[in-house]
């Protein structure tokens, strides 16, 4: 098993916002959550990538419990959020945005990955120096996708990951 939320419990104050969520992905398997808005989606993807802390229950990815792990250590261990609303850093460029998304990899990784992210998405080869705050809403999604992927992760997590993007 490559991902085992178990029971988490997450509070936003005294809001008790995530009530004993249990899940669990397997390797290859693609897994979504599906709700309502305000149901929790966000919350259980940013409790599993370390921004949020649960109260009760356990995440274990490969095997190790990472529910008190900081977030780049969680990314170093092959575990990846491309968060909603993109959040791409808008005063760099496509290519030192995607850089950021490779800051736990082996320098010798960069460039293998900056070929990858640019054969997934052409568009961004094309825009490669262009100051990410530019690019429209689609490109931005693009260019956040693809610093996930820089990271070389085991498991991405993508919330809302078709926002702006044209089918």
């Amino acid at each position: 098993m490559l991902l085992e939320v178990k029971d988490i419990q997450v509070y936003y104050g005294a809001i008790h916002a995530i009530k004993g969520v249990s899940f669990e992905v397997n390797e290859g398997e693609i897994v979504t959550l599906i709700g309502a808005n305000g149901a929790g989606k966000t919350t259980t993807l940013d409790t599993i990538a370390g921004l949020l802390r649960s109260r009760g229950g356990d995440i274990v990815f490969q095997g190790e419990s990472i529910a008190h792990k900081a977030p780049h250590l969680i990314v170093k261990d092959g575990l990846a959020l491309v968060p909603e609303g993109r959040r791409v850093f808008a005063q760099m460029t496509v290519e030192e945005n995607l850089e950021m998304g490779a800051f736990t990899r082996a320098n010798s990784t960069v460039e293998p990955g900056l070929e990858k992210v640019y054969e997934l998405f052409p568009r961004l080869k094309e825009r490669r120096r262009q100051v990410a705050g530019t690019l429209s809403g689609g490109e931005q999604q693009m260019l956040a996708m693809g610093r996930g992927i820089m990271s070389a992760p085991d498991l991405i997590m993508l919330d809302e990951p078709s926002l702006g993007l044209a089918p």
